[in-house]
């Protein structure tokens, strides 16, 4: 599951792009953060959120704060691996298997080649495969002992999905996992964007998922989230910062009011934060979808891999010291690559649904492609989108999320039955709070299942079941979906 340091990364830079957040915000979200990577139970219910995206932080502060206690791996060699560790490109055959949204990759990717003849390894592609990198290779990079390696690339409308190798010149340190995947916590803290949008943020959540090959090499897929970067927030940023200031103004407050660390500063701002998420979800209407061409040009800027060291036991004072980085062992350098990108949209569909409740909350679109399942919801002017989605499947199981979007309404679906799928909208607060420990993720009998569906249903803001046409594996068909 995705590193919390790294989510926080996207989400506090999030908060700051979007609007000024009171510095009581930011300080209570680094704490939260941290109480949750370490298993520390919050006693004190949290503030509600007050965007609409702030399912972000939602999603991993609430819905996997279970699923993030972390184990160690020591890295020894594992001898079958280390054997089929490929020159170049394939490893997507290795890794599309172990991650959260897996699929079969490998049958669809390109190997990235430089325009001098030679491979992402090095290599000449004709063939003399010597594994040597050379200055000119732009897939290449090292810097402080570590060479990055961008092997291959696909992409969809949704998603740019890269596979990377990391070789470090000493064995890489012992380094935490996941609990519920076993995959190594490790990050990048990294800038970038595609060439046809300027404008739009730099900021890229480093997440990654992979495992190590051996001692010293570490193999990953990273997923851009090219759906959002096709966005324009010019409009929304400008609106939402106004209806902010003027609920500000209705409640004769001012920043420094939100700032105040005491019982009443506190209370002030739950407030504020309610009244702002009631009026929130209205202001999506603001955000513009940028087209994306068939083909254009990622540009990743990587300034630091960081590793969770294993067995770390994190304390305040560590944080005040270190920050982000308290309990990381970090590569720090300048590792940028220019990646080529070709839209493969032949295996996606996007069905427009336009459909809301007598509350204003409902659901926009929902967009499927072999890896995931994106639901798009709809807020009208007037709702509260202070929700948190939950997905079921047709066996009336949890859908997972993917792991690498921090985000509840993308889901991996390869290994469940989608023929047909609940949605759920539920209040963030009373989810967090109330509904999301009487969860099952794999009910163990049918009964169990139905008692968390019937749970589901009867606290759900909105609710909606989808059928898909589940006999296609390519996603090819006219009519792959209906709608109850």
């Amino acid at each position: 599951m995705m590193t919390l340091n790294n989510n926080e990364k996207d989400f506090q830079e999030k908060l700051q792009k979007d609007t000024e957040m009171p510095a009581i915000v930011h300080e209570r979200i680094n704490q939260a953060y941290r109480l949750i990577e370490n298993n520390a139970v919050l006693q004190k219910k949290a503030p509600k959120d007050p965007y609409h995206w702030m399912k972000i932080g939602g999603r991993v502060a609430g819905g996997m704060a279970a699923v993030l206690a972390v184990g160690f791996i020591f890295c020894a060699t594992n001898p079958v691996m280390a054997k089929n560790i490929p020159v170049v490109g394939g490893l997507f055959e290795i890794l599309q298997d172990n991650v959260s949204f897996f699929g079969d990759f490998s049958d669809y990717a390109t190997t990235l080649e430089s325009v001098d003849g030679t491979t992402a390894d090095g290599s000449e592609a004709d063939g003399d495969k010597t594994g040597n990198a050379t200055s000119e290779n732009a897939y290449i990079k090292t810097a402080d002992g570590l060479t990055i390696t961008c092997s291959e690339v696909y992409a969809n409308s949704q998603a740019v999905y890269i596979t990377m190798r990391f070789k470090s010149d000493k064995p890489f340190p012992e380094t935490s996992t996941r609990a519920e995947s076993g995959t190594p916590v490790i990050d990048l803290d990294m800038t970038g964007g595609v060439d046809f949008d300027s404008e739009a943020s730099r900021v890229i959540d480093g997440h990654v998922e992979g495992q190590f090959l051996d001692d010293n090499t570490y193999a990953c897929i990273f997923r851009y989230d090219l759906a959002q970067a096709a966005k324009d927030y010019t409009e929304y940023n400008e609106k939402y910062n106004e209806m902010t200031q003027q609920v500000m103004d209705e409640m004769g407050i001012t920043q420094a009011d939100l700032d105040d660390q005491t019982d009443e500063g506190y209370a002030l701002l739950e407030e504020f934060i309610n009244k702002v998420s009631e009026r929130g979800g209205a202001y999506q209407k603001y955000i513009k979808d940028i087209e994306i061409p068939d083909t254009f040009n990622l540009h990743l800027d990587i300034s630091k891999v960081r590793g969770l060291e294993a067995d770390y036991e994190w304390s305040e004072a560590d944080d005040e010291n270190y920050g982000r980085d308290a309990g990381y062992y970090k590569y720090e350098g300048d590792w940028s690559f220019d990646i080529p990108v070709t839209v493969d949209d032949s295996r996606t569909e996007v069905l427009e649904l336009n459909d809301t409740n007598d509350a204003g909350i409902g659901l926009k679109s929902v967009i499927r492609s072999p890896y995931e399942l994106t639901v798009n919801e709809l807020y009208k002017e007037g709702s509260n989108s202070d929700c948190f989605m939950v997905a079921l499947d047709a066996n009336g199981n949890t859908l997972p999320y993917n792991e690498s979007t921090g985000n509840c309404n993308n889901f991996a679906i390869q290994d469940r039955d989608i023929s047909t799928v609940d949605i759920y909208f539920l209040d963030y607060i009373q989810y967090m709070d109330e509904l999301k420990g009487q969860q099952n993720f794999d009910n163990p009998t049918k009964e169990d299942g139905q008692k968390w569906k019937k749970l589901l249903e009867e606290n759900a803001k909105y609710h909606k079941t989808l059928h898909f046409d589940n006999d296609s594996e390519t996603v090819q068909k006219t009519k792959w979906f209906k709608e109850r």
